[in-house]
């Protein structure tokens, strides 16, 4: 009899540790997911803002300059800069040739920029890419519907989506894409990519 007693206490207590040690773990696990999150700061780029409460970009499809399609998921996968610009845009010049060297330097890393263009005329796009010689994918939204689901009120505007299409932050006005801040916070980023504890 007192030999049934202990090994009742015996797995009790036991069935206590382990759910201790299961809580503990769990709230370590979270707590360290949290100072993690801590490791990318988004203030390296002038302008950028985190965006508290990250949510998934919203889809889309538009015309590409190769007489295709292109869809926000066909991003999925890989770090995206989502640029909305125009060819009379005077900032947008000003960034456009920023961004194009961190694309260039990081293209073959898991990180993409699309650059959309707003409610302009596509001949004078088209020239605009040539004379500037943007390499990254664009895109036209002539009717600026995919600008006003995000907000693009005024240009520039930039969203930092990562590998799951969620929004991560969003700048309003140029950037210095290339700055030793924007590329401290593309390879931040680029690292979570392989580590998410670090979003």
């Amino acid at each position: 009899m007192k030999y049934e007693f202990n090994s009742r206490l015996f797995l009790f207590a036991s069935v206590v540790c382990l759910g201790v040690l299961q809580i503990s773990v769990s709230y370590l696990l979270s707590a360290e997911k949290q100072t993690s999150s801590k490791r990318v700061n988004y203030k390296l780029v002038s302008n950028l803002q985190e965006i508290k409460d990250p949510s998934p970009a919203p889809g889309f499809t538009l015309p590409d300059l190769e007489r295709g399609k292109v869809s926000l998921k066909d991003f999925r996968g890989k770090l995206l800069i989502l640029n909305f610009w125009a060819s009379w845009c005077v900032p947008c010049r000003e960034e456009m040739p920023a961004m194009e060297r961190l694309y260039q330097k990081y293209r073959d890393q898991g990180f993409v920029i699309l650059g959309v263009n707003l409610k302009d005329d596509k001949k004078s796009a088209i020239a605009f890419v040539k004379e500037l010689k943007i390499t990254f994918p664009i895109a036209f939204d002539p009717a600026g519907e995919v600008g006003l689901l995000y907000g693009a009120w005024g240009l520039p505007a930039t969203y930092l989506i990562d590998t799951k299409g969620i929004a991560l932050a969003r700048a309003w006005g140029p950037a210095d894409w290339f700055s030793p801040g924007a590329r401290e916070l593309i390879e931040a980023l680029l690292d979570a990519k392989n580590d998410p504890s670090k979003y």
